[in-house]
């Protein structure tokens, strides 16, 4: 008898490598980088310093599930709101967090609404949970804000879930408390869960960046030490949240990846310590002077317009009238050796725009901008 071979899984039609995976993939290694998502700068010495004390004295086997009780512990205390270990799950970075929570929150055939412009992975584990992703359009005329009134256009019997980011990548736009409670009482409205992305809550340039939890409790807020800490690859994130839906991601984490890595779940426990905060202000500055160089090299340089980022570490620089901006990306290649990232890969409301980082060293920001105002 003929066995018939299926292909991939349909839910995966859907699932690809990113546009942004695409640049980078055919970026030379001596590229001037103003395309990365993570900062360019190393992790702190007292923080490798005490990764080197746990390996030579800490166990280093399984932990629970959902993580160490006593890095659980100091989560839900530094968190807003009133929280305990039981509303905190460790995570394989944030990614695991938002995994995690996009499969407790939705069924086969729900929908969830996701950001537009916003980051491909919203969509992708949408896809992933049986679900179909809808966009909800924040538009460049706008400068790409946050509308609760907007959102609740698009909301049917069906939806089941919202994601937002704040401050978002790749618009750098903080969402300010007034959309956050409106969200809350639209959630509370129509049952929805609210999936929180705030990697990037401590890189603010003006006002605190509030967190959805200090609004509701009902959110599933995702975290890492990724963006803060300068360590992504150490793979370490965590999701706060109602302890019945922490139960079911550590459940998901227990049959998936088993825990996060120990190692780094030890160190995090240092890193989120007493100096963290001296820690967070020390790069919050950093970053601002980085982000006031690139902006003041966009206008004197480019003379283009620009979206000024209110949080996070990225400024969407509109540059492709045609829409094109993946074209226009590998052509900034070609031409100056400069990585961007075309705003195509967050979304058809960025397509005309290119996202530049400032999370690069100033030296290597400096040069980008000189190519890329040779090249315009």
């Amino acid at each position: 008898m003929v066995r018939n071979h299926r292909g991939v899984a349909q839910r995966l039609d859907g699932v690809s490598l990113s546009l942004i995976r695409q640049v980078f993939e055919k970026a030379p290694p001596d590229a001037i980088n103003l395309g990365l998502g993570e900062p360019a700068f190393a992790t702190a010495p007292e923080i490798v310093d005490a990764a080197l004390i746990v390996l030579e004295t800490e166990p280093l086997g399984y932990t629970f599930n959902g993580g160490i009780l006593e890095l659980r512990e100091l989560i839900a205390q530094r968190a807003p709101g009133n929280h305990t270990a039981d509303s905190v799950c460790v995570t394989v970075g944030a990614n695991g967090g938002l995994l995690g929570s996009m499969l407790v929150s939705v069924d086969a055939g729900d929908e969830v609404l996701v950001p537009n412009p916003g980051f491909p992975t919203y969509e992708a584990i949408t896809s992933l949970a049986g679900a179909h992703p809808i966009c909800y359009p924040m538009s460049a005329d706008d400068s790409f804000r946050f509308s609760v009134d907007a959102l609740e256009k698009l909301i049917t019997k069906k939806t089941r879930a919202v994601v937002i980011n704040s401050p978002s990548n790749p618009t750098g736009h903080i969402i300010p408390d007034s959309e956050l409670k409106g969200l809350a009482t639209l959630a509370d409205a129509h049952d929805l869960m609210v999936i929180s992305d705030e990697v990037y809550h401590e890189f603010y340039y003006g006002e605190r960046c509030p967190s959805f939890l200090d609004v509701s409790g009902r959110g599933l807020v995702v975290n890492s030490l990724s963006k803060t800490e300068a360590m992504t690859g150490w793979r370490i994130g965590w999701t706060v949240g109602p302890p019945e839906f922490i139960s079911a991601i550590t459940a998901v984490n227990q049959h998936s990846v088993t825990c996060a890595p120990t190692l780094s779940q030890r160190v995090a426990l240092r890193a989120l310590g007493a100096s963290a905060e001296e820690r967070a202000a020390g790069t919050r500055a950093d970053f601002a002077q980085r982000r006031r160089l690139m902006l003041e090299m966009i206008d004197d340089q480019l003379g283009l317009p620009r979206i000024e980022p209110e949080g996070s570490f990225f400024v969407l620089l509109e540059a492709s009238p045609s829409g094109d901006s993946l074209e226009l990306a590998l052509d900034i290649l070609d031409k100056t050796n400069v990585i961007t990232i075309p705003g195509a890969a967050f979304g058809e409301e960025s397509s005309r725009f290119l996202r530049l980082s400032f999370g690069a060293t100033e030296a290597c920001i400096f040069e980008g901008l000189q190519r890329l105002g040779g090249y315009f």
